[in-house]
């Protein structure tokens, strides 16, 4: 007498359907958590400039002339040194010395303002309301506030 083994063929294994799915999720998962935040060109933009005014303000407390931010007309930013806004000085790391939002497509409301700091890192220039200046950037639908507390300059 003889046995016959049946190898049948064709199909899957329970084994391979379970690991096809989890290898599936697991590359959703990836996919999902890499697109695209819109709202990703505002933030960084906006803790940028908080870095830009934390910096003129550290370079105002280590001098004895004040050291500032000037914004205009909405676009565009730049740091200054003195009592003259149009004294321009770079920031660390920027090939310009004004920074330019319109690449992202942003705006800085107040549109225009001076932002100055002096020897002791006390911010003037700007209006302060209840212990509080606001600095917003914009795009479309979306703001990013920064604030800046008035006696101390702190900037959140």
């Amino acid at each position: 007498m003889r046995i016959k083994i049946n190898n049948n063929d064709d199909g899957f294994t329970l084994l391979e359907v379970i690991l096809v799915l989890i290898f599936i999720s697991i590359f959703a998962t990836i996919a999902v958590s890499r697109q695209a935040n819109p709202d990703v060109s505002l933030t960084a933009a906006a803790e940028v400039l908080k870095a830009h005014i934390r910096y003129a303000q550290m370079r105002a407390m280590n001098s004895t002339i004040p050291w500032g931010v000037h914004a205009e007309a909405g676009t565009s930013y730049w740091l200054f040194n003195g009592t003259d806004t149009g004294n321009r000085q770079y920031f660390p790391g920027e090939s310009e010395d004004e920074v330019d939002l319109t690449a992202d497509y942003l705006n800085i409301a107040p549109e225009s303002f001076t932002l100055r700091f002096d020897q002791w890192g006390t911010p003037s220039g700007i209006t302060f309301v209840g212990g509080e200046a606001a600095i917003n950037l914009w795009s479309g639908a979306e703001t990013a506030n920064i604030t800046i507390i008035e006696n101390t300059g702190f900037v959140r």
